[in-house]
């Protein structure tokens, strides 16, 4: 008995998985791309001068990584160690352009909220 009923629910899942499938095929057909609402897509993304100032300052703080990295480890050495130096100069720059990297995004995320807090709703800009 139990295997007999075990068969029929078996069935009857399948049946009614089938219903829904057929359903929600049928209600998607209903709609054509072009009738479905356009909508607005809100933004809450920092100004694009900001961001230039941040990706700058990203910039300047590599360079001056480099050079702090390089003139270190050119201190550090005393014949000809240009390769060395190179090296320095570029972990140096990597590390400082990192660094400021990582406060640039602090920053414009918060200003993104103070905005928020300060002015609800109107942060946001339509984005073409």
């Amino acid at each position: 008995m139990t295997g007999e009923n075990l068969e029929e629910s078996t069935h009857e899942e399948k049946k009614f998985e089938q219903e829904i499938s057929s359903m929600a095929t049928q209600s998607l057909e209903e709609f054509s791309i072009s009738s479905l609402p356009l909508t607005e897509t809100l933004t809450a993304e920092p100004s694009r001068s900001s961001q230039l100032l941040a990706f700058g300052s990203i910039i300047i703080g590599g360079l001056c990584g480099g050079l702090i990295g390089f003139a270190f480890t050119d201190l550090q050495c005393s014949d000809g160690c240009s390769g060395i130096s190179g090296i320095g100069g570029l972990v140096g720059a990597l590390v400082g352009a990192g660094g400021v990297g990582i406060v640039a995004i602090l920053v414009l995320r918060a200003m993104n909220e103070w905005k928020t807090k300060k002015h609800p709703g109107e942060n946001t800009t339509r984005k073409n």
